[in-house]
């Protein structure tokens, strides 16, 4: 007996995860990003746009495990994009090995046990950062704002923007890039109300950094801000001299006008107010 491999595959789309691990080849699983150096939150995040380049399968959303499952797709280095129709989150470029399922495959297809040793379906979990348009709760602690370069208020978009932060009340970074009209969006979930001291402080002062894109990467994201997005872009160091992009100058503009500019050879300080969405346009010096 044996079982046509498009009914085989048709079977698994419209089942759960373990489908998937048994005849799939790749799961992603877009999560909600937090800090640096901490998991991701656990909600799936349904209504995204998940492919493969150069590959014409579109994945299966599975509800039960937040995973968007690949079932055809062949071995080897593929480059994975993740966008959102809705805007919430911004696009993400991730890369990966896929393993060789074809013997899996054609053993259920024939109804019999796979190989030992078989590969097993590439699973990933990708963190998803917000976009600007990303609607947050009421009483959400965030920065947002618009990155600029002075000399012409140019927007800039993909800049890298790096803000210290805490989370379980330990330090933490949080990052994000500009989108392609420039605006950015930090939402801070760690951020709380200070009750060690009196009365308990709820504005604190944090570091911010910003580093804009070369100009290949900057050509390349005006083109097409999803295909010019270096894969991986978060994990990057953005000091490093092979660096797609470099640290910049600063100075920052709140939303009543007023400006803070740098002291001492620094870039200025932002503040962060608890319970609040306070805004912070970041101007480019030359």
């Amino acid at each position: 007996m044996s079982v046509p491999a498009a009914e085989l595959l048709t079977w698994a789309a419209g089942r759960g995860g373990h489908c998937l691990a048994a005849v799939g080849v790749l799961g992603v699983r877009p999560l909600r990003y937090l800090v640096d150096g901490v998991a991701p939150g656990p909600q799936p995040l349904a209504g995204l746009s998940v492919r493969v380049r150069g590959e014409a399968e579109r994945p299966l959303w599975h509800p039960s495990t937040g995973l968007y499952g690949f079932l055809r797709l062949p071995p080897g280095p593929v480059t994975i994009e993740i966008t959102d129709p809705a805007r919430r989150f911004l696009p993400q470029v991730v890369t990966a090995t896929l393993p060789d399922r074809l013997p899996v495959r054609r053993a259920l297809e024939q109804c019999r046990r796979p190989p030992a040793g078989s590969a097993a379906p590439l699973l990933l979990d990708v963190a998803m950062h917000a976009a600007p348009e990303l609607v947050l709760p009421p009483g959400a602690t965030a920065l947002w704002g618009v990155v600029s370069q002075l000399a012409d208020g140019a927007p800039l978009a993909g800049a890298l923007i790096q803000l210290e932060s805490v989370y379980a009340g330990l330090p933490h970074q949080v990052t994000t890039l500009s989108a392609a009209d420039g605006s950015y969006l930090l939402p801070l979930p760690g951020e709380v109300v200070d009750r060690r001291v009196a009365p308990p402080g709820r504005e604190f002062s944090r570091a911010l950094r910003l580093f804009s894109p070369r100009p290949p990467l900057a050509a390349a994201l005006a083109d097409d801000f999803v295909g010019g997005l270096p894969a991986e872009v978060y994990a990057l160091d953005p000091t490093a001299a092979n660096s797609p992009f470099r640290p910049r100058r600063f100075r920052l503009r709140a939303a009543d006008g007023g400006l803070r500019r740098r002291v001492g050879g620094r870039n200025p300080d932002t503040t962060v107010s608890i319970g609040e969405s306070v805004r912070w346009d970041v101007e480019l010096l030359a």
